[in-house]
């Protein structure tokens, strides 16, 4: 479920859930055909590409989701996947450091 093999930030859980993360201005995201996606940002020529799992995650950072909504989503299609709430946060803190999204206080 992670952007890549190397772990994100390390990024309190506490913090997070009062986080609307939101896509940052100037980063463009391509889907490809097996549900990974290429995020990219111009200003730094900096490009990530995304599992499935983590483009569903980056697909929820529209500013209306804070972490246990994205989740609870991710929850909806992993079930059986019991850390999906550290998943989806060492995402969302991995994208974060990487500038790739902002966040508004809820």
């Amino acid at each position: 479920m992670h952007v890549n093999e190397k772990k994100g930030a390390n990024v309190s859980i506490d913090l997070l859930y009062q986080d609307w993360p939101c896509k940052a201005a100037g980063v463009h995201d391509e889907l490809l055909a097996d549900g990974s996606m290429v995020v990219s940002r111009a200003a730094t020529n900096q490009r990530v590409t995304l599992n499935p799992t983590a483009a569903i995650v980056w697909e929820h950072c529209d500013g209306m989701h804070n972490l246990p909504a994205i989740a609870a989503a991710v929850s909806e299609l992993f079930p059986s996947v019991p850390t999906v709430l550290h998943d989806v946060a060492a995402i969302l803190g991995d994208l974060r450091t990487r500038g790739m999204l902002r966040v508004e206080q809820g």
